[in-house]
């Protein structure tokens, strides 16, 4: 017995015993084990836009992480990426990316029992992206539900040919004086600045988003800049209070978006076309 316990001191002496500062099972847990191919941007899944699409995450049970590519067509615009989820406990972010895998847009921070996020993505070329939906930290886990929101062209019909007809016996005389065509009505020059009124606002994670009495019909378009303005009749713009278009909504509505925390009684801003 003497002679098994001094071997044994000769092996931990010589470092055969654990090592200090080893990693444990638990140390070396990996909160994407369970996650499958789609933890990899490389392995996405395919997102059709405009479609809700349903999934799950948890840190804990190793699924912490869910790619989702999606094709983008048409022109530039604000891709919307909307995601609500079960747990009101958990928080989820939701992050985009371009066809490189730079990342181009970041989850907003989550408030207090909040369950959705709807981050606002400006697209100036369309084609490949990349989004992808975590469980950030350990109590994180959820069902959730979530839709890629653009703009796509509308689709092409190919009209059938129209049927063969029959000869005309005689010639009907032409009018004198051929019909004018109608004048379209001139779009706004680039540069020109325009006044509008906000309607409401909101505030978005970190940002203010501000609803506008004023839409394409005005010619406004995504990407507009602008400044709010101090008072309800002035023309001096307020400090700190630049804006960017980032929807059209219609010919009367628009969102825009700020870093000020509130515009109190100043709710004219001035927009700022092709800017």
């Amino acid at each position: 017995m003497r002679r098994i316990l001094a071997i044994a001191s000769l092996l931990i002496a010589a470092g055969c015993g654990p090592k200090s500062g080893s990693k444990t099972p638990k140390d070396n847990f990996d909160a994407d084990s369970r996650s499958g191919p789609d933890s990899k941007r490389s392995s996405a899944q395919q997102l059709p836009v405009n479609k809700p699409h349903t999934d799950e995450v948890s840190y804990q049970n190793g699924d912490k992480t869910d790619w989702y590519q999606v094709e983008l067509k048409g022109n530039a615009g604000v891709l919307t990426t909307l995601i609500n989820w079960d747990n009101a406990n958990s928080d989820v972010n939701i992050d985009v990316f371009d066809a490189f895998g730079a990342q181009i847009a970041a989850s907003p921070v989550r408030g207090k029992g909040e369950k959705q996020k709807k981050p606002y993505t400006q697209i100036d070329k369309p084609g490949t992206y990349f989004v992808r939906v975590t469980a950030p930290a350990k109590p994180d886990g959820t069902v959730y539900t979530m839709e890629a929101q653009w703009q796509e062209p509308p689709a092409v019909v190919i009209a059938p040919p129209p049927p063969p007809q029959p000869e005309p016996v005689e010639e009907r005389p032409r009018p004198r004086h051929e019909p004018r065509p109608p004048r379209e009505k001139p779009e706004k020059p680039a540069g020109e600045t325009i006044q509008a009124r906000v309607v409401s606002s909101f505030r978005e994670g970190n940002n203010l988003m501000l609803n506008i009495d004023k839409g394409s019909s005005a010619g406004i378009k995504a990407g507009d800049g602008g400044m709010v303005l101090q008072g309800a009749g002035g023309e001096d713009p307020l400090d700190g209070g630049n804006i960017r278009i980032i929807k059209v909504l219609d010919a009367n509505k628009s969102v825009g978006q700020t870093t000020l925390r509130s515009i109190g009684k100043n709710n004219r801003v001035a927009i700022t076309l092709g800017h």
